[in-house]
């Protein structure tokens, strides 16, 4: 475990915001981001170029309330985690993404319950038929292929940081660690799972995400998607000292991983898909709160036991 990671006894204690002033911003983020969907979503459509440039700027608006609490607030400013911390977890923000993606990819296409519309695996490599590879397509070895995938995999999750950094400064950056001063490592994530859940609801119940089961994604499968991806994304946070390497996984999650998985052509009902996707973000999620829970320190244990004021 990295000296950093455990407080010295003569560390200073960062003082979190109140109750009340993380409650007032979390009910603005929900009333900014539900408005703008809603609206988004009765005037446009889902499929609309309006309503993709409205969810844009949906993913800008915490983001942009927590600066102004950062502004107006005093306690607001402490705990900032803004700089790029600790590097070697940039690259792992990205590629733990992508990894799932591919994993769902050898399991599917491997047990013959999809195929894939951008490759033709054989022992030799790998033949890429389409899709946004910067190193090209046709037949490429396996060192070429793996270094395709992965350049691509930076490109575009760098590409998408954009939109990305919007949300993860807020909830990474901002209040998640807030939230685990207040109340522990595990509560603190959490109940920023949770928030994290409900600021996506009008989208969700329109059918965004899961257009054949929005009622069942949005209450039973996004909430277990959140939860995984909250430890995730907390654990790159947390080790990284940064909301950098978690804005680049979920940025990668939202290009590359994305492209792979909605390029299958499934044998199977889309459901099971889903259910793999959550299965597999839910081990690893697991295993970014073991890893987290056995490092804490006491004082911030993942018992929830933290400090309250």
């Amino acid at each position: 475990m990295p000296e950093s990671s455990v407080p010295s006894a003569n560390a200073r204690v960062v003082p979190p915001m109140r109750w009340r002033s993380i409650a007032i911003f979390t009910a603005l983020a929900l009333a900014v981001s539900w408005t703008l969907q809603i609206i988004a979503v009765q005037l446009w459509g889902l499929n609309s170029s309006m309503t993709a440039l409205t969810l844009m700027a949906v993913m800008w608006s915490p983001s942009v309330i927590a600066l102004a609490f950062i502004v107006l607030d005093p306690t607001a400013r402490a705990g900032l985690l803004w700089k790029v911390g600790r590097v070697a977890y940039l690259p792992l923000g990205v590629f733990i993404p992508v990894v799932i993606g591919f994993v769902i990819l050898a399991i599917l296409v491997g047990g013959g319950l999809a195929t894939s519309g951008w490759f033709a695996f054989e022992g030799r490599g790998v033949t890429i038929s389409g899709g946004p590879w910067v190193l090209g397509e046709g037949f490429q070895g396996w060192p070429l292929y793996l270094g395709n995938v992965a350049a691509t995999a930076v490109v575009f999750s760098v590409i998408t940081l954009g939109v990305t950094t919007g949300e993860e400064f807020a909830w990474r950056g901002f209040l998640q660690g807030h939230l685990i001063r207040r109340t522990g490592m595990t509560r603190g994530l959490l109940i920023l799972a949770l928030i994290w859940w409900a600021w996506h609801v009008p989208v969700l119940l329109a059918g965004y995400n899961y257009p054949d089961y929005p009622v069942l994604g949005t209450f039973v499968l996004f909430p277990l998607q959140i939860l995984g991806l909250t430890f995730l994304f907390g654990w790159l946070t947390i080790r990284s000292g940064s909301f950098w390497p978690a804005a680049l996984g979920h940025a990668a999650l939202n290009s590359i991983q994305e492209g792979v998985i909605g390029n299958l052509q499934l044998g199977i009902p889309g459901l099971y898909l889903d259910i793999l996707r959550i299965a597999l973000g839910l081990v690893v999620g697991l295993a970014c709160w073991i890893s987290l829970r056995r490092d804490a320190p006491p004082e911030a244990g993942g018992s929830g036991s933290g400090g309250k004021a």
